[in-house]
């Protein structure tokens, strides 16, 4: 059996089933002698249920990590890596996770810090140039030791969690969630090698850019701008100790979950025999 005691539900509130789905969920935790509370009075005793799709899950993991809670993603969007259960499945997740059936997954945030107050990123941080304005330089030191310097529209930094966003959209590897790196991906480099690279979170990354005649660029956490800058400024990231916890049922893998997601392993459209 398990320690858990209460439960909290966060959900899609732009998203009607989700919206209706939260209430039979609600019933069923009830059920299973969990009491749901408020967000505020949440710790470790708690399971999140979090409704809707990876979106939600990244806009709760921020104040979810700091009540230290436990997160069960149920999947009301597209993708899913973040949230990995159907509603259909909530009574078996629901059994599995109060019997003690289940794995604890770590998933660590980014360190950022800057031109602005610390700053932590669950997927990524991107650094990235205005529509209107003109290619950037930036230059990548690791362990203040010189990387080199890209041409290009822009940057990412990502954590294992975020390779299956903007990173893998951008030409980043999918990474394994229980690896502990930063993926640094240039965004439409104008170079002939602008390989991504993959570093240990230990790693300190320092990064100056270059912008164009003072011309505007942006720095965006987790999908949101929150700094806009037109003079050249220095960042610096690195692997964070804060993490949030998913709770995962064993039959539940990452890598059956980027084969169903992403195709991977399809030919026109159509799953090979195993080998």
């Amino acid at each position: 059996m398990t320690n858990f005691e209460n439960a909290i539900i966060i959900r899609n509130e732009k998203n009607r089933q989700a919206i209706d789905a939260s209430r039979a969920i609600e019933k069923k935790i009830k059920k299973n002698g969990l009491k749901i509370i408020p967000l505020e009075y949440s710790n470790s005793n708690t399971i999140a249920f979090v409704l809707g799709g990876d979106g939600t899950v990244l806009r709760a993991s921020k104040v979810l990590s700091d009540h230290k809670v436990s997160v069960v993603g149920i999947n009301f969007g597209h993708l899913g890596f973040l949230s990995p259960y159907e509603f259909s499945e909530i009574d078996d997740v629901l059994k599995e996770i109060l019997e003690g059936n289940y794995l604890v997954m770590q998933r660590n945030f980014l360190e950022i810090s800057g031109p602005f107050q610390k700053k932590f990123a669950f997927n990524d941080l991107v650094v990235q140039r205005d529509v209107k304005s003109h290619m950037m330089e930036i230059s990548v030191r690791i362990d203040d030791r010189e990387m080199g310097r890209v041409l290009c529209d822009g940057m990412i930094f990502s954590t294992s969690t975020g390779s299956t966003a903007y990173n893998l959209s951008a030409g980043g590897s999918v990474i394994d969630p229980r690896t502990s790196v930063i993926s640094i991906v240039p965004i439409m480099a104008h170079a002939f090698a602008p390989w991504p690279v993959v570093v240990a979170s230990s790693r300190k990354i320092r990064v100056r850019v270059y912008p164009r005649d003072e011309e505007k660029y942006f720095s965006i956490i987790d999908g949101e701008k929150f700094k806009e800058f037109n003079k050249s400024r220095v960042f610096e990231i690195k692997g964070s100790n804060k993490i949030l916890k998913f709770l995962c049922t064993e039959d539940r893998d990452f890598f059956e979950l980027v084969h169903k997601k992403l195709g991977w392993g399809l030919h026109n459209g159509y799953q090979l025999p195993p080998a």
